[in-house]
């Protein structure tokens, strides 16, 4: 899906690299056009409406400001076309009986560069939700398709739906670049599907929950984990064929970072039908370890007295064919470690290796009393 490479610009005495990240995507089926019945389309500069007699509100080429909080409304689309960029941020304001069957779609960019993060903006919003990219609550049968979201100044989507299938919420084909604190990627809540997505983070990337994970490429430059398992639900789910090629972190000794993480956060039952597989890690010189399954804080990572999940054990999580390129380059070990209350057991590891060496043991793991019944094939 995506190809990267390093471009060089010449400033003077220093050399700067920047990467350049090229993406193929697929057309677009029965897209809008201008002229159709029921769309409205807007010009650059002119102020978009967030109601009127249309189905669909169309921005045409151009460069386009929305503002903080652009209201969106339930069964309306949302078209960004590859020749624009909209500036500002999407919400239905917490209204839960207006999220439904809303699309938002098209190859252009949703853009927070001209929206500061929520604890330095003046003035304050009232709610640090306001400068999400998009947020929207009771989203079922809605999606967000093809669209960049750049520079985040908060949390990227966040489609707040609780388990309902039948009502799906979709995220694909989405290109996701973030550089600040809190600027997480997404999560799917209980009922979003993530697929043949592009996630590049300096905070968290992915929250795995919701109806699934799958054909996403990962790039966790400092801050962050790549699949944060605090709100992992006990039913089937399924992640699968995910890449991650890049996985660095500022620095070791918290609780942050990594590829699976449980960091003593969230409550209840977890894991059963959880399912990890075909999931790669290409970086040669990853700085931290990939497993950090903790139900209570452990030295010198994180403080056992202030941070410990709630009670429940994590139980029946498979991971099957997980290749790892290397261990962490700090030499920190994987590790399991549960508590008293919320134990991790009967956890299956399943043709993993990390540097071309597959685990085969729970030795591989630092580990308490707390961890039982660990199967290694």
């Amino acid at each position: 899906m995506t190809g990267h490479s390093a471009r060089a610009f010449d400033a003077g005495p220093l050399r700067i690299t920047h990467t350049l990240t090229i993406f193929a995507n697929p057309l677009i089926a029965n897209r809008p056009k201008p002229d159709d019945p029921n769309v409205r389309t807007v010009k650059p500069g002119e102020a978009a409406p967030s109601e009127g007699d249309w189905k669909t509100l169309y921005f045409l080429p151009g460069v386009h400001d929305i503002g903080v909080g652009f209201h969106v409304h339930a069964n309306r689309n949302y078209y960004i076309p590859g020749d624009a960029v909209v500036h500002g941020t999407m919400s239905n304001h917490g209204r839960w009986n207006d999220g439904h069957n809303i699309r938002i779609f098209g190859y252009g960019v949703l853009s927070g560069s001209k929206i500061a993060h929520p604890n330095f903006a003046s003035p304050k919003p009232t709610e640090a939700k306001l400068h999400d990219p998009i947020h929207i609550v009771g989203a079922t049968n809605t999606s967000v398709e093809g669209i960049t979201l750049a520079d985040s100044a908060h949390h990227s989507l966040m489609l707040v739906s609780g388990y309902e299938p039948e009502a799906p919420t979709d995220m694909r084909w989405l290109k996701i670049f973030t550089w600040r604190a809190n600027g997480d990627g997404i999560n799917p809540f209980g009922n979003g599907l993530i697929e043949d997505c592009f996630i590049r983070t300096q905070d968290d990337s992915t929250y795995v929950n919701g109806r699934g994970i799958r054909r996403v490429t990962y790039w966790n430059d400092y801050n962050g984990s790549t699949f944060v398992l605090s709100a992992l639900p006990n039913r089937k789910i399924v992640v699968e064929e995910c890449d991650v090629i890049y996985a660095r972190a500022g620095w070791n000794n918290w609780s942050g970072g990594r590829l699976f993480n449980m960091r003593g956060e969230g409550k209840g039952l977890c894991g059963e039908g959880v399912v990890f597989r075909n999931i790669r890690v290409e970086d040669p010189r990853p700085t931290l370890q990939h497993f950090m399954i903790a139900m209570q804080g452990l030295k010198p990572y994180s403080d056992p007295s202030q941070r410990k999940r709630g009670a429940g054990d994590a139980s029946g999580i498979l991971f099957h064919n997980i290749e790892i390129a290397a261990s962490s380059v700090l030499g920190e070990p994987e590790v399991l470690w549960g508590a008293a209350d919320a134990q991790i057991r009967n956890l299956t590891f399943d043709n993993v290796t990390i540097g071309g060496k597959k685990i085969t043991s729970l030795d591989h793991f630092k580990h308490n009393e707390h961890v039982k019944n660990i199967r290694f094939k």
